[in-house]
């Protein structure tokens, strides 16, 4: 699909992005929480309820009323993920060449996730803001020998979200903020193509679209030691616009292809409450409602022959299709920060967030599990003007199954029936993750 020169630079700006982010995403699903420093001190417990810096508008749009100078926030997360597979017995992959794929291996690698956010105070009580950050990700990566290539090679997805953030203050205590998201979001997914006898066909579905949703939030401070957050976040609905390709020795397709995405709504729920001068405690929870994934499925546009190694397509018929039926889930987090002097900010947490993949539904492209996290994290204000915030934070070990069956989608009848391939595997999945950001006032 052609497009104009504009959306060519954003596209080569989602690709740079992409080339950093891994794998599974370090929220559940494939959601990214990289987009503050100092909200993952805490494990991101309390961010809607406390707005330390311009970040804030990004989970609760009504912070920005409480940060009273011109300033900007600037950072990134490094994770580092620590993914295994190992494929067990009773896997197929199609060709019946088992013998002759990788049993085990890695597939994500290293990311950066950048972030950027300003704000100011306009004429009182209103508040104005604007955000760049990376709400969502994927990329898994297999080796052409990797047993489930007929299900699974390339997944790669990332969205930018630039969000423009107006803030009313109505008193001390209060305050109210909308944002308006402008989404773009760019993908790949790549996988074998065959038969018994011809086994060496890829197909690939490239493209990106642009989505729109919005976000809203209120913030009370109750009294001088309590706040409370409470934000909502839409979906965003996408068409994918790209091109499907199937290339191998025998075939050389292409036609304009699509799919339909919706990113999932969110309600969030923070509060905080201060101890004493020293100790703050913040919890939170989302609900996330990921049961909107319930499928992949990639059209193509023109059509496509098959070459003898795929049953023909029609124009507008379904060329792969991949079942998720996710669910909706909750994530909660609990922290604590300990004001050591003037200079230090001192943050610790744990956050528990479960995964809306259901065990009989989990896929090579996005083995999803359960996280468990312990972060750390610091503050360092060297003068009034700077903050420097720097988090750690790991997520436990866990090992979980695939046991996932290929699922074709029947163009003459529009039902889906089970296909030749079956892929069964133990994943072993960790990550380390480091977030860093430099807040200046003006």
């Amino acid at each position: 699909m052609k497009s104009g020169w504009f959306d060519d630079a954003v596209k080569c700006s989602a690709l740079l992005v992409g080339s950093c982010v891994a794998g599974n995403a370090i929220g559940a699903g494939f959601s990214l929480n990289e987009i503050s420093a100092g909200a993952a001190g805490t494990a991101y417990a309390g961010r809607a309820a406390n707005p330390e810096d311009a970040s804030v508008m990004a989970a609760n749009p009504a912070g920005i009323a409480f940060l009273d100078q011109m300033q900007f926030t600037v950072g990134g997360g490094l994770i580092l993920p620590h993914e295994k597979y190992t494929h067990g017995e009773g896997s197929d992959s199609i060709g019946g060449d088992v013998q002759n794929s990788s049993v085990k291996g890695d597939f994500v690698s290293a990311q950066g996730v950048p972030f950027g956010f300003f704000s100011m105070p306009l004429d009182e009580p209103l508040y104005f803001g604007l955000g760049f950050y990376v709400p969502y990700a994927a990329m898994t990566e297999y080796g052409d020998d990797f047993v489930g290539r007929y299900l699974a090679l390339n997944t790669e997805l990332v969205t930018l979200n630039l969000q423009p953030t107006l803030s009313w203050k109505f008193n001390d205590s209060f305050a109210v903020g909308f944002g308006l998201v402008v989404s773009y979001l760019d993908g790949e997914l790549t996988q074998r193509k065959g038969s018994a006898t011809i086994k060496d066909s890829k197909s690939k579905m490239t493209g990106h679209d642009w989505g729109y949703g919005w976000n809203a939030g209120l913030l009370w401070h109750v009294n001088e030691a309590t706040s409370i957050g409470l934000a909502y976040t839409s979906k965003i609905n996408y068409t994918v616009d790209g091109d499907l390709k199937l290339r191998g020795s025998l075939l050389n397709e292409e036609s304009d292809g699509h799919l339909k995405l919706i990113l999932p709504e969110k309600w969030e729920f923070s509060a905080t409450h201060k101890l004493d001068t020293r100790w703050t405690l913040l919890a939170g929870a989302v609900w996330t409602r990921w049961s909107r994934f319930d499928e992949i499925k990639a059209i193509a546009d023109d059509g496509l022959t098959g070459g003898g190694v795929i049953p023909p397509i029609p124009p507008g018929g379904v060329a792969s299709y991949t079942p998720e039926n996710w669910k909706d889930v909750w994530a909660w987090s609990v922290g604590a920060s300990y004001r050591y002097s003037n200079e230090w900010l001192l943050r610790a947490g744990y956050g528990y967030d479960t995964s809306p993949v259901k065990s009989a539904w989990r896929t090579a492209r996005i083995p999803d599990i359960d996280r468990q996290w312990l972060t750390l994290g610091a503050s360092y204000q060297p003068v009034p003007d700077y903050t420097i915030d720097l988090a750690y934070g790991h997520m436990f070990s866990k090992n979980v199954k695939v046991d996932e069956r290929e699922y074709v989608w029947d163009n003459a009848t529009g039902e889906v029936a089970r296909g030749g391939g079956h892929y069964k595997a133990n994943y072993k999945i960790s990550a380390n993750v480091l977030v860093m950001s430099l807040t200046h006032r003006l």
